[in-house]
């Protein structure tokens, strides 16, 4: 509210000073409602991150209040580019910009901790944790800078009496909880829900809101996920974790996604793919007769088997040896192959299985089914590449890792990448991923051959 109440305040300060000369041209409409659409984009960003801003440094603040500003400048530049508005005045833009950033930084350094201090100071839970030792310290040091939300830790009560020890946050056993709420005015008892089989909790829960305290089970998904849980789902009684991310689960990514395939690949396979399979069929022909193309098994988005073309690069009647990546000097390529893999021009067929639908034009490169096998044993969360269509190209690829596995290091950079690509795609991802592939096209790495 405060960003549009700034967006008008300098409409009227900028552009309406004479009336009469006020720039009907431009919809100032449309640009107030791209204002209220970012400051919902900025809304949604501050997800995971709202419970800090009672506590924010100043750095944060300014970090933060940076983030937003570029947010709302994206919105409203997109607009005016849409638009095609050349009216609308630099004077307005810088000074709307300025205020908004002036504002949201208040908001988030100064506003945040004095609205906490109004709605949380008097309104304090008063919270006794119930858990094993390791448990109820690790959620007191998760609770500790939260406590300008209104969460005092008493202390923690283990579900075992033999658990005592010289710990002073420790108040006692479960057995000596009624006595512990009453003693120290507790609000809310949180329980550690791996602690307790079910026919427990019914007498646990009636006991505890007998006392007229709030009760919270937790589940600490860092002790179940390395690391804790990517994503985190609320479906009416059951909540579902996952370790990874998977932004194309959501309809709308994959079409967007599949436009850019069509987009990229219906050009390359009506233009490019027939004037250069001729070239490479007179090559073939003088060099290594046999087919043109090299058709092979690998494995797809939920390791599904597709074919994948090749523009065949090795000399034919080696089927045997498929199965061998190749290597610097390998005898199998002859020469015009050596040259199309180290362009990967012997890739561009396989904009057909884009066509198809079994590939992308970028995501986790295919390898050879044998590989996959022995690669999955090396790295356990290799597997995780096959929750999106393989590609063209790749995250990994346009970073430079591509070519002849040499060390279990380069298996690792590509996996690492793979899931870093599956669990943080986007449209822009793709395109910065193409953009460095052709960079890569253009100056291949010493390990493409």
């Amino acid at each position: 509210m405060m960003v549009a109440a700034a967006f008008l305040g300098s409409l009227l300060l900028v552009e309406a000073r004479d009336w009469i000369h006020f720039n009907l041209e431009v919809n100032w409409g449309l640009y107030l409602v791209g204002v209220v659409v970012a400051m919902a984009w900025i809304h949604y960003s501050l997800r995971g991150a709202g419970d800090r801003l009672g506590v924010l440094t100043m750095r944060e603040a300014l970090r933060l209040t940076a983030q937003q500003t570029v947010r709302l400048m994206v919105v409203l530049f997109t607009l005016a580019f849409v638009m095609k508005d050349v009216e609308v005045s630099r004077a307005f833009l810088g000074s709307f910009l300025l205020v908004a950033a002036g504002l949201m930084f208040s908001a988030n350094y100064f506003l945040a901790p004095m609205l906490a201090a109004v709605f949380f100071r008097r309104q304090r839970l008063r919270t006794v944790i119930v858990a094993s030792r390791h448990e109820a310290r690790l959620l007191q040091t998760w609770l500790a800078p939260r406590g300008h939300l209104g969460i005092d830790a008493v202390g923690y009560v283990t579900p075992d009496a033999e658990e005592a020890g010289d710990d002073a946050m420790r108040l006692g056993c479960l057995a000596d909880l009624p006595a512990i709420i009453a003693r120290s005015a507790v609000d809310q008892v949180v329980f550690a829900q791996s602690e307790f089989a079910r026919d427990r909790l019914a007498g646990i829960i009636g006991t505890v809101e007998e006392a007229h305290c709030r009760v919270r089970f937790f589940v600490n998904m860092q002790s179940v996920f390395e690391g804790g849980p990517e994503k985190i789902e609320h479906n009416e009684h059951y909540a579902f974790a996952t370790a990874t991310a998977e932004p194309l689960e959501n309809p709308l990514n994959r079409v967007l996604k599949r436009l850019l395939d069509i987009v990229v690949a219906l050009p390359i396979v009506l233009f490019v793919l027939p004037p250069l399979t001729l070239v490479v069929w007179l090559m073939q022909r003088r060099q290594s007769p046999g087919p043109i193309f090299y058709r092979q098994q690998r494995s797809g988005l939920n390791r599904e088997r597709f074919s994948i073309f090749k523009f065949r690069s090795m000399k034919a009647g080696n089927a045997r040896l498929c199965a061998q990546q190749a290597t610097a000097g390998d005898v199998r390529v002859f020469p015009f192959g050596r040259f199309l893999r180290r362009s990967s021009l012997d890739e561009i067929p396989q904009f057909l299985n884009v066509i198809l639908g079994s590939m992308s034009v970028s995501g986790p490169r295919p390898h050879l089914l044998e590989h996959d096998e022995q690669f999955a044993r090396l790295e356990h969360s290799y597997f995780k590449r096959h929750f999106v269509k393989p590609g063209i190209t790749g995250l990994a690829q346009s970073m430079g890792f591509r070519g002849e596995l040499l060390a279990t290091s380069d298996l690792a950079n590509r996996v690492h990448y793979d899931e870093l690509y599956v669990a943080s795609w986007s449209l822009g991802l793709d395109l910065r991923i193409l953009v460095n592939t052709v960079r890569q096209v253009v100056a291949p790495p010493r390990s493409a051959y």
